[in-house]
């Protein structure tokens, strides 16, 4: 049996056989395509992911700074929130990037003492600045809610810079909000 034999563009037999291949040209435009696709979505993935970093280190001081306000109306005493450890207590720093704890504070020295027990021990954020208000190293909650002293700004910087750096804002009333920072300098929250 014969098998009908087709010819191309130059009178040469092709046979049955379909060709199917990439040409150099073809492959090399795709390839093009997805460089620039790349290249476009590589950034945008980053900053998405300084974003949710950020986003994830300023949800667990909130968190833990409420937690220390109701731990303070709950107990009928003062809880502090410090930057710190639990083997050396709080730290004599507003540099909140290597951690914090929350207490209660039963002796009202905002000091961790034998027999206070760390009530949460927070995360350590790599590549993230948390620093709170000149002269405000801990945060002291009363037993009505309220926190001793006056306002204080705990401010989140990261690899995004400036647009994507955030505060928390603690008045002394208590109450605890989370806001963006446009006025943070650029020399505290480099780009990169």
């Amino acid at each position: 049996m014969r098998y009908p034999v087709s010819m191309d563009t130059h009178g040469h037999g092709t046979g049955d056989r379909r060709h199917s291949a990439f040409t150099v040209l073809e492959l090399l435009v795709t390839l093009a395509i997805a460089s620039v696709l790349l290249l476009i979505a590589v950034p945008s993935f980053q900053q998405f992911t300084w974003r949710q970093h950020m986003r994830a280190a300023v949800g667990n001081l909130h968190n833990d700074l409420l937690l220390a306000r109701s731990e303070a109306v709950f107990r009928h005493a003062s809880v502090v929130a410090c930057p710190g450890d639990t083997q050396a207590g709080c730290a004599d720093s507003s540099d909140w990037s290597g951690g914090w704890i929350v207490f209660p504070d039963l002796n009202g020295d905002r000091q961790l003492q034998p027999g206070e027990t760390v009530v949460r021990r927070g995360q350590v954020f790599e590549a993230l600045t948390i620093s709170s208000s000149a002269g405000r190293s801990a945060v002291r909650f009363m037993p009505d809610g309220s926190a001793a002293g006056s306002n204080t700004t705990i401010g989140f910087c990261g690899r995004g810079g400036p647009p994507l750096a955030r505060k928390l804002v603690i008045s002394n009333i208590g109450r605890i909000r989370r806001d963006a920072y446009p006025g943070i300098a650029a020399t505290r929250c480099p780009s990169a």
